[in-house]
């Protein structure tokens, strides 16, 4: 597959996902049905069916073990008649619908999953979403994860990898196909009905197609993270007030936070104005810095360093503890999930949820786009 910059793409590739990338693959197993094993060794390849196998690293080759022997190869594919279960690190089990290659990566297994598109696609809503279920929720969510991959699917082979994406939050979340199989055919039909498509901007380039958990009422502009874009900027988003993730609360050792806050913003923690203003922060709409005294912190470093879901709090006071009221999941740029949850259950369609949350964009075919 080759990309060229502001070039239009004739097809949609097939997705070459890293699988397990969180973890160091030693061992694995796949099974299911019937599967089609092909053995790489030197310039030879044979081809077995079985409905099991094994896989081991050893000394940096493959081996594995389909009929009670253990043997060597230099990689392995596997496909499935339809689908079949991978069981791999820390014993996680996924079913994977196509094909898998694996080969040795050090003292591990590098394992790829080689699927068409919407498969892949299904695998990234059933797992982004979570229990957020609705058909158009569901066909948004597809259009966004597509295009997510045309503007990313560079990355890791830019950096010498085999790949394009991830199966974590490097790249989109992806864990394989849902076991119910009423959820699974409900995902097909409504990543199918989206078959294809990308949002666009007003230059036809398709867009950063950003998304978050819950904006908290308000998405944040993409210029208090990186350089502005114009699809991607704040509006008030009521959708997304009174939806599970709205709201949050975190105590913070008052000392400690007091303590950070006076090294980020160069002042006294001993200072009783600055302890008063720091200890009693309000935020009634969302704000890119925390300022006092000439000095100013990116609240997203406040967010990293603190562990909160969000940059949008406001500080209560308290004897030797803060609570931080906030509002939102994530950084809060384009697609609020729950809040295209709620348009979608009040009968918005996938088409005015991204035009919603992208302002200026318009879908097209894949062939159409441009990079």
């Amino acid at each position: 597959m080759c990309m060229l910059q502001g070039a239009a793409q004739a097809s949609v590739p097939q997705v070459r996902v890293r699988l397990f990338s969180p973890y160091t693959l030693a061992t694995a197993s796949l099974g299911g049905g019937t599967l089609d094993l092909q053995v790489y060794q030197g310039s030879a390849v044979d081809t077995l069916k079985v409905s099991n196998v094994s896989i081991r690293s050893e000394s940096g080759q493959i081996q594995f073990n389909a009929d009670g022997q253990w043997k060597t190869a230099d990689s392995l594919r596997v496909m499935p008649k339809e689908t079949m279960w991978f069981s791999g690190a820390r014993g996680i089990r996924r079913r994977i619908p196509g094909l898998v290659v694996l080969r040795p990566r050090g003292s591990a297994i590098l394992a790829l999953a080689v699927l068409p598109m919407d498969d892949y696609l299904v695998g990234v809503v059933h797992a982004e979403l979570g229990g957020l279920a609705h058909p158009e929720l569901w066909a948004a969510q597809s259009v966004v994860a597509r295009t997510w991959f045309a503007r990313n699917a560079r990355k890791f082979f830019e950096a010498g990898e085999c790949y394009a994406v991830t199966d974590d939050v490097q790249s989109q979340v992806f864990h394989g196909w849902p076991a119910d199989e009423e959820r699974l055919a409900k995902l097909q039909d409504a990543v199918a009905k989206t078959r294809d498509l990308v949002l666009i901007d007003a230059e036809g380039k398709c867009i950063e197609a950003m998304f978050h958990a819950n904006s908290g009422g308000q998405t944040m502009p993409s210029a208090w993270y990186f350089s502005p874009r114009g699809h991607l900027q704040s509006q008030v988003d009521s959708f997304s007030l009174h939806c599970p993730q709205t709201y949050w609360t975190k105590k913070v050792d008052k000392e400690v936070y007091i303590a950070q806050m006076a090294r980020w913003l160069k002042a006294s923690p001993n200072d009783k104005a600055f302890r008063i203003y720091i200890c009693t922060y309000q935020q009634p709409e969302r704000a890119e810095y925390v300022s006092y005294g000439g000095q100013k912190v990116r609240l997203r470093q406040v967010r990293e360093y603190f562990k909160l879901r969000s940059t949008w709090f406001s500080v209560e006071d308290g004897a030797g503890t803060l609570t931080l009221h906030g509002r939102g999941y994530g950084h809060g740029i384009g697609m609020s999930q729950e809040g295209a949850w709620e348009m979608a259950k009040r009968g918005y369609l996938a088409e005015e949820i991204t035009g919603f949350y992208y302002p200026g964009t318009r879908l097209v075919p894949w062939a159409e786009a441009r990079w």
